[in-house]
C-alpha cells in the first residue's frame, strides 16, 4: 500500500509537469548557491553475512561557494518497479563499514560520518558513499529491474514554489541533481560492477510518464541534470 501511494504521488507530479501549469525549469546556474558534487557509477553490493543487497554510489562533495556550508545529504533512489528508497534507511553500521573496507580508500568516510560542516576549498572536500537497502530481488508479478534514478538533495540552496492545478495546494520544491542508470543483468552478475549510465531524458522518468516531451537542457544525451523536485 505504501509503495502504491508513493507511486501515485509521482504520477501526480508528472501530470503537473506535462499539463504545462508553470512547473519551474532548473538550469545549471544557481540562483543562491550550489556545491560541486562528483559521483562514480552506481553499483550493487551484497553483504556476505546476511546476503542482503544494497545499492552504493560513491561521491565527493566540494564547497566552492563563498562561505562555509553544512552538508546534509539526502538521496532518493527510484526504480522502474515503483520503489522509492531513502538513503541509509535500514542500513546497519556494520554494512557501512564493510562497504568502506571494500573500497579501501583511506580518504573515504562512512555515510554516518559524512554529514556536518563543509568548509570552503578542495582541501576540505568530503568523500563518502550513499547506500540504499535494495528491495526484494524477485517480486511476483513484476518485471525484472531495468532502470534506476537517483535524486540528490542538499547540493543547492535554490527552491521554487508551485501550485497544484487541481487542489490549489502550494508545494515548495528544491533544486536537486537527477542521475540515471541501466541495470544490465541479474544481481549476481553485476556485483560491484559500475552500471551503465542512462540518459536522464530517455525512457520513462519518475517525473514524466511519456518520452514525447524533450527537455531543453541536453536533449536525450545528458546523464545528470538539475531539476526541481
Amino acid at each position: 500500500m505504501r509503495l502504491l501511494f508513493r507511486t501515485l504521488i509521482f504520477i501526480v507530479l508528472a501530470s503537473i509537469v506535462q499539463s504545462g501549469f508553470g512547473y519551474p525549469k532548473a538550469t545549471d546556474r544557481a540562483e543562491r548557491w550550489q556545491l560541486r558534487l562528483d559521483t562514480n557509477d552506481l553499483r550493487y553490493y551484497r553483504d556476505k553475512k546476511t546476503g542482503d543487497g544494497y545499492w552504493v554510489l560513491v561521491y565527493e562533495v566540494t564547497n566552492e561557494t563563498e562561505k562555509d556550508r553544512n552538508w546534509t545529504p539526502n538521496f532518493v533512489l527510484a526504480t522502474d518497479r515503483g520503489e522509492l528508497l531513502s538513503d541509509g534507511e535500514n542500513v546497519p553500521r556494520q554494512v557501512q563499514l564493510s562497504i568502506l573496507d571494500t573500497f579501501g580508500d583511506a580518504l573515504m568516510v562512512a555515510p554516518s560520518d559524512a554529514s556536518g560542516p563543509l568548509l570552503q576549498g578542495d582541501a576540505y572536500a568530503i568523500r563518502s558513499f550513499i547506500v540504499w537497502k535494495a528491495g526484494d530481488e524477485h517480486i511476483p508479478g513484476y518485471q525484472p529491474l531495468r532502470e534506476i534514478q537517483v535524486f540528490a538533495s542538499g547540493v543547492s540552496g535554490d527552491t521554487a514554489e508551485v501550485t497544484h492545478p487541481i487542489t490549489g495546494e502550494k508545494k515548495r520544491l528544491r533544486r536537486v541533481l537527477q542521475f540515471s542508470w541501466f541495470v544490465d543483468g541479474n544481481y549476481d552478475s553485476i556485483l560491484l560492477k559500475p552500471l551503465p549510465q542512462r540518459p536522464v531524458d530517455g525512457g520513462t522518468s519518475a517525473l514524466r510518464l511519456s518520452t514525447d516531451e524533450k527537455d531543453s537542457i541536453g536533449g536525450d544525451t545528458v546523464t545528470r541534470k538539475w531539476i526541481f523536485r
